[in-house]
């Protein structure tokens, strides 16, 4: 899918979300930013907190989401800090796209393919084509 003018914005609400939270200089603990809009049109912020347990930021965003009662979703996406200081769309990793199966996110989310060197926007299902499937859980 192509990626529209507002999807341009929450890249930058992201962006931003980034560059006010992480300074390379004293700390590398917030170097993801994440902007969700809802169904709603409301847009939801999370950072990754990196420690022994790390959280996503795709995860805090999410659960700022729901802690107002969301449940619908539009569009996601996640912005990095380079180790330069310049930022770019990051594709959710392994344990957020789990999550979003579990959720059944039915949103877009905005990923980078590193291959051709593009952003574009996909199903969140899509993300995941074999996900896991606990044998009481299967149709």
């Amino acid at each position: 899918m192509k990626i529209t003018k507002a999807d341009e914005e929450l890249i930058e609400i992201a962006t931003q979300i980034v560059l006010s939270n992480t300074d390379l200089r004293t700390d590398e603990t917030c170097l993801v930013g994440c902007a969700l809009r809802a169904a709603s049109g409301n847009i939801y912020k999370g950072i990754n907190i990196q420690t022994s347990h790390s959280i996503c930021s795709e995860q805090v965003a999410i659960a700022n989401a729901f802690s107002c009662g969301e449940r619908a979703f539009d569009t996601l996406v996640a912005v990095k800090m380079n180790e330069d200081g310049t930022t770019r769309v990051v594709s959710p990793c392994g344990v957020c796209r789990y999550l979003f199966d579990k959720l059944e996110l039915d949103a877009n989310v905005i990923v980078e393919d590193v291959d051709k060197d593009i952003v574009l926007k996909v199903k969140a299902k899509d993300l995941l084509p074999y996900p896991y499937k606990r044998e009481d859980e299967k149709n």
